[in-house]
């Protein structure tokens, strides 16, 4: 019975999304139950509906030992699939160092860009990734903590260009059974049972709290209500781009973006950031500065958005663009639940959620509204100024690397946290006392 339910939810997945018209597809394979579950079910789908099965497996030389073991049941299980296997071996660990960003987002990047190499060379129509319904409830809290945004509550598309996940409509549970039923063995990553990382703190703490002490049926509430939202979100992002194409390419007058409503004018905001971000979810803080910054009108004013890209007014225009930091320093935007290296400071740093005391090992700073402040690792810029923990009043930064002796050609290379714009750390030298923890906020641990 177990069987037929899912197979019969997978199908009617694809068959309600255009999965179906596929000549080929290519399953991301892990090893795991998700994605093994995935491959069995698109290759008893296969035989129905004509199209061919492949798989892919990148091992991301991470966990030694444990990730050559996922390589070759990987390798074993598209064999005994009859699904032709192609292997990626990567060092997810340099990438994420070489272009400061977390891990789990190199490893995001190196796997798609495969995908789509093996689909480009052999005439691959489809990539099929096994999210399903779990996941799916794990990405919108997450990212209603992020503050993203109605985008960012519309959960995991069920296709995407290429990407398609039939798995979309089934829970972790019916995976599993799927599993057990169908005799089908599958690897356990060990790191998904750790709390280090976001994502893994709401898939094993936050959610089964709430299943226990709210809604035992939270997974299917939250997700069932995702896309009725994103029905809602494309109608109004439909009204921001006639608005935004309608406000013109050079420049967006603020004159006339102000008399929009806000829901319009933060879509236009994200619309325009896109093409040089590389992505529209940025945090609610970001683009509330923005809208901030525009209501202002003054021109040569700048708001900063993420690294190396600003918005600033310019004779009763709202621009976007590329900005060189001052000094030719470094900029770093970090996320709550992110580890990403900094190679100007020859450090990872790792931003987590903190509540109860201080512990020894790390700095902990508390702000208001801090789910959705924007946290930044930088280098100094002119006009810095703090205010210094055991001091009075308000201190130049100039004047107070003059007064703690640091060398004039060091200072470029001295790190600076802030929190909302404002430095909350002169990182291993002086905190500002604004920020002083209480009892919630985030922790920042350095290691060197």
């Amino acid at each position: 019975m177990a069987e037929r339910s899912m197979l019969k939810k997978a199908e009617q997945t694809m068959l309600s999304c255009g999965m179906t018209d596929i000549g080929s597809v290519l399953v991301g394979l892990s090893g795991g139950a998700d994605s093994v579950a995935l491959l069995s079910v698109l290759c008893v789908l296969s035989e129905k509906y004509g199209f061919s099965v492949s798989a892919a497996h990148i091992n991301h030389c991470l966990r030694g030992e444990t990730a050559e073991r996922d390589e070759a049941f990987s390798r074993a299980a598209a064999e005994r699939a009859g699904a032709p296997f192609y292997l990626l071996r990567a060092d997810v660990r340099d990438r994420a160092a070489e272009k400061g960003i977390s891990e789990e987002l190199a490893g995001r990047e190196i796997r798609y860009e495969f995908f789509e190499k093996i689909c480009a060379e052999k005439g691959i129509d489809a990539i099929a990734t096994a999210h399903h319904r779990n996941d799916n409830a794990e990405t919108i809290l997450m990212n209603f903590m992020r503050g993203s945004g109605i985008s960012g509550l519309c959960g995991i598309p069920y296709r995407r260009g290429k990407i398609i996940r039939p798995l979309l409509d089934v829970t972790r549970a019916e995976i599993e059974r799927y599993c057990k039923d169908n005799s089908l063995e599958y690897v356990i990553d060990e790191t998904n049972l750790e709390t280090e990382y976001t994502r893994n703190k709401i898939r094993n703490i936050l959610i089964p709290q709430i299943e226990q002490l709210f809604n035992p049926g939270f997974v299917q509430t939250v997700t069932r209500n995702a896309p009725v939202i994103a029905a809602d979100e494309d109608y109004i992002r439909g009204e921001a781009r006639r608005e935004y194409e309608r406000l013109g390419n050079d420049g967006i007058e603020t004159a006339k973006f102000n008399t929009l409503h806000r829901a319009l004018r933060s879509r236009i905001i994200r619309m325009a950031i896109e093409p040089l971000c590389s992505t529209s979810d940025v945090p609610s803080a970001v683009i509330d500065s923005v809208i901030e910054l525009a209501e202002e009108n003054r021109t040569g004013s700048r708001c900063d958005i993420a690294r190396g890209i600003a918005a600033r007014i310019e004779y009763g225009k709202l621009r976007f663009g590329a900005v060189k930091t001052e000094n030719n320093g470094f900029s770093y935007r970090i996320m709550i639940g992110e580890k990403i290296y900094v190679p100007e400071l020859k450090a990872e740093i790792v931003v987590e959620y903190a509540e109860g005391k201080e512990a020894d090992g790390a700095e902990y700073f508390s702000a208001e509204n801090i789910e959705n402040s924007v946290i930044e690792l930088r280098s100094r810029r002119t006009g810095d100024s703090f205010c210094p923990t055991g001091m009075r009043g308000t201190k130049k930064l100039k004047d107070y690397m003059i007064d703690e002796k640091i060398p004039r050609q060091q200072r470029d290379l001295v790190g600076l946290l802030t929190i909302d714009g404002k430095i909350a750390w002169v990182i291993g030298k002086r905190r500002d006392r604004r920020f002083k923890f209480t009892d919630h906020g985030i922790k920042i641990s350095i290691l060197y």
